[in-house]
């Protein structure tokens, strides 16, 4: 046996040679040579042969080619053979000239050793020992010249090369793969980004294209395109031992720092186990970048498991260090190696048994490859294991479940790779046939439709999915189903004469989405269409029997919405006349209401926002049936909002007449109410949590929004409305005039403060006549410019079962503040030592000052449930504890301005952090107990532990006993925002 080589510029082709001879045979003779050679024998019990899914791989590809030369996708997990399907495939199909690409430097040179030699395909008797090995380029670098490219390809029967250095070749070099070579392989697709691989496959089009991956969906989440023509499943390769048992070591710790420590301690554990057992296994530890690389190998690895002689490979290091490290790998000389991408790195041990995952991939596609890596199956080495925390990382749904404290890997794995599949399978007759530059890359996961349905009742058991092609043309719409979750998802293609020009060459294509959900249990079904006319045909091809809900049963999906305020409503007349429909909106809304309630009149349509008790949501509904919302979401989300919906629609008990009841009114008034205000808000349109891009600047100085005070300045029943914006360094104020219908800001303490805001700036008085704040009173009516909305009724008192009375002896009750210094007689000291000696606490943060979510924040971590406290404390106006209505105003404003914390707990933890950060550049702490790292490990509990919040007012100022009628209502209307929109039991805290 001998080796030819030819040098061509910066490359070598070689061939491997069964005599001793110096030249490179021709390509004809190595194709000649291929005629009637290959076996497709099957491995059996006795006998060597091509194993189940190379056959089946093999099949399909020929099936493919004999009717297509469209690109094509073999799913074949690791370790189940595909270098030698793809051998396979080019001597069977005697190729002439096939280019290889593949991700990795690693993978190039074992792909390349593996055709040389064919594989084990000639031990095995697959190919006769007559066929002439073929010739192979392992492309290095980018051939100097094109000639040099040139003849490499007229030399060569493969090129193997990686897609980073293909991906630097210019289109002339495209040019002469594209005319010189037959056919294109892409091994590993999924770790080829979407973008790279797009520009590239275009410019390489005319060759037959065969994509082999272990999952048909890429790392940076985008499916690997291509027809799936065979898909191996990875539980079949489980059961025919080509992976081992996975063991699942799961950590469960919150606390990051002490995550990594625990990580480590139980993969050398399990080493330690390993090696007694007699098993040759090497610890392969996984960090995100080459930082945490370092990290875990220089403060963890190297101090505490010196023994164990750990290295680091990874590409920030040296090529010397890098190769004395796989050496000490090789020879068992170390048994721990730290890296970032094992792939890339040319790691490839059979050894590596024990994964310690400090940083786990957040794609189940690499993941699955990644685990696949240690699982493969190897005489005398045993059972894979992964270590990892499963406390504290943001993981998709997919790896959420397979992370999961109880999960079995060897069940979870297949089945989680099987869902994956088989949902692009399910995809794939949808997305062909379309127009691959409107649908490229669709799955059902990024179809995101309007939430609206229309509802039917149906007591039919079964369903007939087969007949949406009674209503669809074949030609021009995919649909696919799911039967067990009864859902059909149906894309249609439309085109429709333009009726400027009578020229049949340009149509008008529309694309509609149609979903159908299915509910048996509660016999109901909902479609939604972007076709307001299809509903009700497939209603009637689907189902034997149905009826829509409609009239004035649909509007039953409005109860239960508390502060309801309506944008329209729409009335029909009930008797015949020249105005049979009208629509009312904004402020004359209240004019719709009135006239719904009359005998001539009835509802034909709604629209409104409002607070279920667990957040903002915005709902319409016709009396026709239809019933939707502004909301954009996934297809599972509006399954469950259908059956939400549902649930309503079939209360009997919910009286309809009722709906405007409480329902939200604005009017405009000539002049401002006539009652005490107590709480000012930046425009509600405004999300201005943790928000950086509104700023707010004082001279050369730059403040983020949020951490800018807006507070009315006074709590007077007539005159202007007096308020202020500002900080601990400036402030502006400012005040609101209204009469004769219209209303105007006018700066009264000018500073110069400006607002930037999508790139237009603003005086603070000219941004507010543009978006005014939003004002509230104490009969809880709310006020924006010109706009007041009233609540219906009279407030309910507050209950006082829900007031607690503290001893405030010591306490000057006119000190609200601590501040840095820790004023011991101020009332937020008193309020966070009572806190820290009750034991609870394992977070209490001095939240106080400009931008605060409460003057005291505190968290309880307590049997899986995390509770959030907020105390919201307001000095004394008067000298001794009392019955003054003036001692609640701010502090009720204040508490229900932090409500807004509510929708989206984890931000409180970001606020905190920032504030601390800020707070730390002037040399101290907002923290009292706790500090940085236990919030990280707070935020981290947050995605599994549910969080409650409660809200406290602390005011010494009132006595308890003495609480008046006008004082619990205030505390009423309080409790009462609270609890329509959070479903929070508002406290009271006072003497």
């Amino acid at each position: 046996m001998s080796i030819v080589h030819l040098t061509v510029g910066n490359n070598r082709i070689v061939q491997i040679k069964s005599a001793l001879c110096t030249e490179l045979l021709e390509i004809d003779d190595i194709l000649s040579s291929w005629k009637n050679v290959f076996s497709f024998s099957a491995q059996n019990t006795d006998t060597p042969g091509l194993r189940p899914a190379q056959l089946g791989a093999l099949f399909s590809i020929k099936s493919h080619w004999t009717v297509s030369n469209e690109p094509a996708t073999v799913v074949m997990p690791t370790g189940t053979g595909k270098t030698e399907t793809m051998i396979a495939t080019v001597v069977s199909e005697i190729i002439g000239r096939t280019f290889i690409i593949v991700p990795s430097n690693l993978l190039r040179k074992q792909t390349a050793e593996k055709f040389m030699t064919f594989g084990v395909l000639q031990n095995i008797g697959v190919i006769e020992d007559t066929a002439h090995k073929p010739t192979v380029t392992t492309l290095l670098k980018t051939p100097k010249e094109l000639s040099d490219l040139r003849e490499i390809l007229d030399k060569s029967n493969i090129v193997v090369t990686t897609m980073s250095l293909l991906s630097r070749f210019s289109d002339d070099y495209l040019v002469v793969i594209s005319e010189s070579c037959d056919t294109l392989i892409v091994d590993e697709a999924h770790h080829i980004a979407a973008n790279t691989w797009a520009t590239v496959k275009y410019k390489l089009r005319k060759l037959k294209c065969l994509q082999f991956t272990a999952t048909p969906f890429r790392n940076d989440g985008k499916k690997v395109d291509g027809k799936i023509i065979y898909n191996f499943p990875l539980s079949m390769a489980q059961k025919q031992g080509y992976f081992q048992k996975i063991d699942f070591f799961p950590i469960f710790e919150f606390d990051e720092e002490k995550g990594d420590l625990a990580i480590a301690a139980a993969a050398v554990d399990k080493l330690d186990s390993d090696l007694k057992s007699g098993y040759n296994h090497i610890i392969l530890v996984r960090a995100k970048d080459t930082h945490s690389a370092d990290r875990l190998y220089s403060t963890i690895y190297r101090p505490y498991f010196a023994k164990y002689n750990p290295v680091l490979v990874h590409s920030g290091i040296t090529a010397s260090d890098r190769a004395i490290a796989m050496t000490a790998l090789n020879n068992g000389h170390s048994r721990i190696v730290v890296c970032v991408d094992m792939f890339g790195e040319g790691i490839d041990i059979p050894s590596l048994k024990i994964a310690a995952v400090h940083d786990k991939y957040k794609s189940l596609p690499i993941t699955l490859q990644f685990i696949g890596r240690f699982a493969r199956s190897s005489d005398g080495l045993g059972t894979a294991s992964v270590i990892t925390n499963i406390a504290n990382d943001e993981l998709n749904e997919s790896l959420r479940e397979l992370y999961a404290q109880d999960s079995d890997w060897n069940v979870l794995l297949h089945v989680m790779a099987n869902r994956e599949i088989d949902k692009e399978l399910s995809l794939q007759e949808l997305a062909e046939g379309f127009d691959a530059s409107s649908l490229s890359g669709m799955t059902i996961q990024q179809l995101r439709p309007k939430i609206s349905m229309v509802a039917y009742s149906t007591n039919e058991k079964d369903w007939n999915p087969d007949a949406i092609y009674k209503v669809f043309d074949p030609d021009k719409c995919f649909f696919t189903v799911n039967n067990d979750s009864g859902v059909i998802i149906i894309v249609e293609k439309l085109d429709s004469k333009i009726d400027w020009t009578s020229f049949k060459g340009i149509n008008d294509t529309n694309w509609h989405l149609h979903l159908v959900y299915w509910n048996p249990e509660i016999k109901m079904f909902f479609i939604n269409s972007t076709s307001k006319s299809i509903s009700v045909t497939l209603a009637d091809v689907l189902f034997a029997r149905s009826d829509r809900i409609s009239g004035e049963i649909v509007f039953r999906c409005l109860h239960g919405i508390k502060r309801l305020m309506l944008g329209t409503v729409g009335l029909k007349s009930a008797i015949d006349g020249p105005i049979r429909y009208r629509m009312f909106a904004g402020i004359d809304i209240a004019d719709g209401i009135t006239e719904s309630q009359k005998e001539t009149s009835f509802k034909s349509n709604l629209f409104g926002v409002g607070y279920s008790g667990h957040g903002k949501v915005s709902i319409g509904c016709s009396y026709k049936g239809s019933i939707w919302s502004k909301w954009v979401e996934s297809i599972d989300y509006w399954m469950n909002w259908c059956n939400d919906i549902a649930n309503r629609l079939q209360n009997e008990e919910i009286d309809t007449s009722k709906i405007f009841e409480g329902a939200l009114v604005p009017v405009i008034i000539n002049e401002r109410p006539s009652a005490v205000p107590y709480g000012i808000e930046w425009p509600i349109d405004m999300d201005l949590i943790n928000d950086n891009s509104i700023l707010i600047s004082h001279g050369p100085n730059e403040y983020p929004i949020y951490s800018m005070d807006i507070k009315l300045s006074d709590n007077n029943e007539t005159g202007p409305i007096r308020f202020s914006v500002g900080n601990d360094v400036v402030t502006e104020e400012y005040e609101l005039h209204i009469s004769d219908g219209k209303y105007e800001f006018r700066t009264v303490k000018p500073t110069g403060l400006i607002i930037r805001r999508s790139k237009r700036e603003y005086r603070l008085a000219e941004f507010f006549n543009e978006f005014p704040p939003h004002i509230k009173f104490v009969e809880q009516s709310m006020l924006e410019g010109n706009l007041l909305v009233k609540i219906s009724g009279t407030q309910p008192l507050f209950n006082k079962e829900r007031i607690i009375g503290w001893d405030w002896n010591g306490v000057d009750i006119h000190k609200e503040s601590q501040g840095i210094e820790r004023d011991r007689e101020s009332i937020q000291y008193r309020v966070i030592q009572n806190l820290v000696v009750t034991d609870q606490c394992c977070v209490i943060f001095d939240d106080d000052a400009a931008g605060e979510i409460a003057d005291v924040v505190s968290i309880i971590d307590v049997a899986g449930k995390i509770t959030i406290q907020f105390y919201h404390c307001k000095y004394a106006h008067g000298d001794n504890p009392g019955a003054r209505v003036a001692d609640l105003y701010e502090v009720c404003g204040q508490t229900e301005k932090s409500i807004k914390w509510c929708q989206e707990p984890t931000a409180i933890i970001d606020r905190l952090m920032k504030r601390e950060s800020s707070r730390a550049r002037l040399g101290g702490t907002r923290f009292e107990i706790g500090d940085l790292r236990k919030l990280r490990e707070i935020k981290n509990k947050m995605r599994i532990f549910p969080v409650k919040i409660e809200i406290f007012i602390v005011q010494p100022g009132v006595d308890s006993k003495a609480l008046t009628n006008d004082m619990l209502r205030i505390l009423g209307g309080t409790a009462t925002y609270l609890m329509d929109t959070y479903s929070i039991n508002l406290q009271v805290i006072c003497s």
